[in-house]
């Protein structure tokens, strides 16, 4: 499989009266595109406002991110199945990015039924950004959604007004030549290298929240995971797996990382996608043997293991880890450490079998960090959770905040320490 991604820096992004990309200026026609949303029914309120670094905004509600791409060559579209996108297979071709730019999905809406549904993110770009994100300029597509729908109707109704807008943003860059293109493609490399996986873990909890219709990770639309997929690195950076944040997904510098190391010191083979939240101990241990053993069908010696939530999922990525050590493969772990000041180990579980551990960062609990400061402008809901375990305690989101970690799954954050 063969992928080029040419990418379009945005430098400078504002309203006009046509969209169009030019030499990193991106205009955005706001009339056409909200006239597109509204032409769904399904949505009863839109607006489109842009946030920049630097600026005294907050934004709340945040569904998802996504980063304007569409496909110019090959079959498929970027994020396919989601929303009833084709599910043809993605990862050739050619595909057109938007760099340095976001479409935030903010809508005051439960992603699903049950327990522990609701949002409690925010972005803050008043602050030094310490996230990809809040690093870039957003267009923050705000939606009210009718009421009279179910839940898993609203999701969609709310996630395919954000893709609307996705696609047309990435239109502007159809039919012309990119000022940076890279091409990603798994060539055969000397058989003496080492094989290396990369297993992403994502969560996925319809089971432990009973409901089948959650709006959360999905590999080509499926939100109901079962494990394991197997997975071209370039499904993955042409949108195949779609989660809160697809913006970080499509840019995943694990598995560009990867791609350097191909065929220098390394046999890149593929990539392994599991679920986690499983709600029993057999169920969990199934998923993390059948990674493992997934690993060793595909040869690997090596593998790199990620999550992108801890608590309840934690579980199967230390038991992947385990079940990966004890049938010979060598793991490198990412993950993020817990806030010592709670007197806790640095992961929730001891690892003993844990060859290699990159620490991505520690993460502060809620309070712990120091407020963040009050900002001028809140974009979403107005009313935030001051501790995230009583959703009842609610403080004005455009008060200081205390800070809600932020944990880097993938290894996207340049901030470092020396100890001394």
């Amino acid at each position: 499989m063969r992928l080029e991604i040419g990418s379009f820096p945005v430098n400078e992004v504002d309203f006009g009266p046509r969209t169009f990309w030019v030499d990193g200026r991106l205009q955005i026609d706001r009339d056409s595109l909200l006239a597109a949303i509204r032409s769904d029914a399904r949505i009863t309120g839109a607006s489109l406002v842009l946030v920049r670094p630097g600026e005294s905004v907050r934004v709340t509600s945040v569904r998802d991110v996504l980063e304007p791409r569409i496909k110019v060559q090959g079959q498929g579209s970027v994020y396919p199945g989601v929303c009833g996108r084709p599910v043809l297979p993605v990862g050739t071709g050619r595909s057109h990015r938007l760099a340095g730019i976001g479409v935030i999905e903010v809508a005051e809406l439960d992603m699903y039924d049950g327990n522990d549904g609701w949002l409690d993110g925010f972005i803050d770009m008043s602050v030094e950004p310490v996230t990809p994100i809040a690093s870039n300029p957003n267009l923050c597509v705000v939606l009210d959604v009718d009421e009279s729908l179910d839940l898993a109707d609203r999701n969609v109704a709310a996630h395919s007004a954000a893709l609307v807008v996705s696609d047309q943003l990435a239109a502007a860059t159809v039919g012309l030549e990119p000022p940076e293109l890279e091409t990603f493609e798994l060539a055969e490399v000397d058989s003496s290298l080492p094989k290396a996986v990369y297993i992403c873990c994502f969560r996925s909890p319809q089971h432990y929240s009973d409901s089948l219709t959650a709006f959360w990770t999905s590999i080509y639309g499926m939100s109901r995971l079962t494990p394991p997929w197997v997975l071209h690195p370039n499904e993955i950076l042409d949108g195949a797996i779609s989660v809160k944040t697809s913006w970080e997904l499509v840019n995943n510098p694990t598995v560009k990382e990867l791609y350097r190391h191909h065929g220098a010191d390394i046999n890149f083979v593929g990539c392994i996608a599991i679920r986690t939240r499983w709600s029993s101990q057999d169920e969990k241990d199934i998923t993390s043997h059948q990674a493992a053993k997934t690993a060793q069908m595909l040869g690997a010696q090596g593998a790199i293991i990620s999550y992108d939530a801890g608590g309840n999922d934690f579980m199967e990525v230390i038991r992947t880890v385990q079940a990966c050590e004890n049938v010979g493969i060598k793991t490198v772990f990412v993950t993020g450490e817990e806030d010592p000041s709670t007197n806790g180990p640095p992961l929730l579980e001891p690892l003993p079998e844990a060859r290699a551990i990159v620490s991505t960062g520690m993460g502060i609990e809620a309070g712990s960090g120091g407020p963040l400061p009050p900002v001028d402008r809140v974009i979403g809901q107005k009313m935030l959770m001051a501790d995230t375990s009583q959703r009842q305690n609610l403080v004005p989101s455009d008060g200081p905040l205390p800070g809600i970690r932020w944990t880097d799954h993938y290894g996207f954050s340049r901030i470092s320490a020396f100890e001394y």
